[in-house]
């Protein structure tokens, strides 16, 4: 798909191994701890099963795509998902890994291709930096702003109606700038909600693409913390005879180690 297509294939796996995505880093689930010390650090893995819906192109071959949860969970290759993030004090560096292998049958049913097998690896890296604008103690919000890479293996072969096939592949990559916030509310010393959203693109590379994650979270300890939510990703790439306008969508969960 969209690279959502591969973010939402990342779900899969990710939840055996927790972590589709996504999307969430600035574009991760999970958002920084409150800074105790100087310098703190996060890593957290989680799992993303998303719905997709949009239209994916491949040189001469284009189709509609319309994949459901309980897809993306059969027919997910290989997944892996984390946030890594250092900061000390207000300020944070971090690093979204979104890893994934996928395939996908898809349906066709017209005059001219009975259906299409779509293939792909992808790789979703977003570097940011944050900073925290607002901390009252029991809410806290910052601001960040970085980069998503997307590095994809994609493949389309379209089975004609009869007989016979026709193949498009690519392999590309591109880098869109992303500007968002993200921030915890803490109901109680146990119970938390999280929420996090960018939006980039503008031009440079995708004409747009976006994230928004909201949730509800636990803190099992001190430093070990588990969330669930909800995410989207939306991106809409063409170039190269290569087009995806894809959204993603579908729950999370993570878990976030503090130290």
């Amino acid at each position: 798909m969209n690279l959502r297509y591969i973010a939402s294939l990342s779900a899969a796996l990710a939840l055996t191994s927790a972590a589709h995505a996504g999307t969430t880093i600035p574009t991760a689930p999970l958002a920084p701890p409150p800074a105790e010390s100087d310098w703190w650090f996060r890593a957290a893995p989680y799992a993303w099963v998303p719905a997709m819906e949009g239209d994916i192109g491949i040189g001469p071959l284009s189709t509609p795509v319309d994949i459901s949860m309980s897809d993306v969970i059969d027919t997910v290759d290989m997944t892996f998902m984390g946030v890594f993030e250092v900061g000390k004090g207000d300020l944070s560096l971090g690093l979204d890994v979104d890893y994934s292998k996928n395939s996908q049958d898809i349906e066709a049913g017209d005059r001219i291709f009975d259906s299409f097998r779509f293939e792909q690896k992808q790789w979703l890296l977003t570097p940011y930096l944050a900073y925290r604008v607002i901390d009252t103690g029991r809410y806290h919000m910052a601001v960040y702003g970085g980069a998503r890479f997307t590095i994809l293996e994609a493949e389309l072969t379209g089975r004609f109606v009869g007989e016979g096939e026709l193949n498009g592949s690519r392999d590309i990559d591109w880098a869109d700038p992303i500007i968002g916030i993200r921030g915890q509310a803490d109901f109680s010393d146990k119970w938390f909600f999280r929420y996090s959203g960018d939006i980039g693109g503008f031009g440079v590379s995708s004409d747009l693409t976006w994230q928004a994650f909201a949730g509800f979270g636990y803190n099992l300890t001190p430093n070990v913390s588990t969330a669930i939510g909800y995410r989207g990703l939306g991106i809409d790439y063409s170039k190269d005879a290569f087009s995806m306008d894809v959204i993603s969508h579908g729950p999370v969960i993570g878990l976030e180690i503090r130290f």
